[in-house]
């Protein structure tokens, strides 16, 4: 899964963020634990923020085959309007 989405802009520092991006760098399928890398970057897709999101065990049990799921959970929990 890798992953970019268009956001409302958020503020870093002096900075606007208009992308969101995530892809996944640990999954266990037996303990449910996921995860995922993700930034923040502007327009020209330099990145402005950067962490680490473990993804809620209620998430990857309904994850299936789209990964909007995903990254629309970690935009919830960090505040992130996606833009459609």
């Amino acid at each position: 899964m890798a992953l970019t989405v268009q956001i409302q802009p958020v503020q870093i520092l002096t900075k606007t963020a208009t992308k969101l991006s995530a892809y996944v760098i640990n999954y266990d399928l037996e303990s449910q634990i996921c995860v995922i890398y993700w930034w923040l970057s502007d327009e020209n897709n330099n990145r402005l923020y950067e962490s680490n999101y473990n993804v809620p065990p209620d998430i990857i049990q309904n994850w299936g085959h789209d990964d909007s799921i995903i990254i629309q959970s970690l935009a919830n929990d960090n505040g992130f309007t996606i833009i459609p």
